[in-house]
């Protein structure tokens, strides 16, 4: 909580200090004699609508992917949960089971924290295809372990399906060209939001304050929720924690 208020705190005096400085850009360039002249108010509405709409698609979109890969961490950990449980049923599996609860304690320990880096563990992909060297040594003996273990080697797939989508989705999901468009869209919001108040009161700059505070907020929280597993809106190996703590339980 502290600190968002931190956050927030800083896009309000940022906020703040911007509408100082149209305030002071209007005193000393200011000609309101002329301000009706500059921009044509329909350009300008069409302009900040179409503005408020990508920033509006581009946080539904990035909010949706943050979704999907919590979704996918879950069922990624989920699928090394049941992995693990339908290993114990094969015989001389003791070695899988080892390589997998090792795997996921990697993935805890060292994975995530990189992943707030931006990028994904070596040491933990190459534990990862140990676990799937340890599921070919295994030999079932029976119909029955043969149906474990196609279960088993299905839920490993799905595992390293996910593993996949977590990588695709750890370095950001925002293309460099659309910053161009957000943060000349701002500048231009502040341009806009000059010459449209040139003959200043009180109301005006305490719109002016508003609009881009807002603004700033939007950009923020698109910057932020951009990667999933960086910044202060996570996805948290909460999941992995507990089924590491799971696998260390079962005898």
């Amino acid at each position: 909580m502290k600190q968002f208020l931190l956050i927030f705190g800083t896009i309000f005096l940022i906020s703040l200090a911007l509408t100082g400085l149209l305030f002071l850009l209007r005193k000393i360039f200011g000609e309101p004699q002329k301000s009706e002249e500059h921009i044509n108010p329909s350009i300008f509405t069409f302009f900040t609508s179409l503005y408020a709409f990508f920033l509006g698609f581009a946080i539904v979109t990035l909010w949706s992917a943050f979704l999907t890969a919590k979704t996918n961490v879950t069922r990624e950990a989920d699928s090394l949960m049941i992995s693990y449980r339908l290993s114990r049923d094969l015989p001389n599996s003791q070695g899988f089971q080892k390589a997998l609860a090792d795997y996921v304690k990697i993935v805890v320990e060292d994975e995530w924290p990189r992943m707030e880096e931006d990028v994904m563990s070596g040491p933990a992909q190459r534990q990862f295809e140990k676990v799937w060297e340890q599921l070919r040594l295994l030999r079932p003996q029976s119909s029955g372990d043969i149906d474990r273990y196609l279960n088993l080697s299905n839920h490993l797939s799905e595992a390293s399906k996910q593993r996949f989508s977590r990588e695709l989705l750890v370095g950001g999901n925002l293309y460099p060209p659309i910053w161009v468009i957000i943060v000349f869209g701002f500048i231009s919001v502040c341009y806009g939001l000059y010459f449209f108040h040139i003959q200043q009161n009180l109301v005006r700059l305490i719109f002016d304050f508003m609009a881009v505070f807002v603004v700033l907020a939007c950009i923020f929280f698109i910057y932020d929720i951009s990667t999933p597993f960086s910044g202060y809106i996570v996805v948290k190996p909460e999941i992995f924690k507990a089924v590491y703590a799971s696998m260390q339980q079962l005898p």
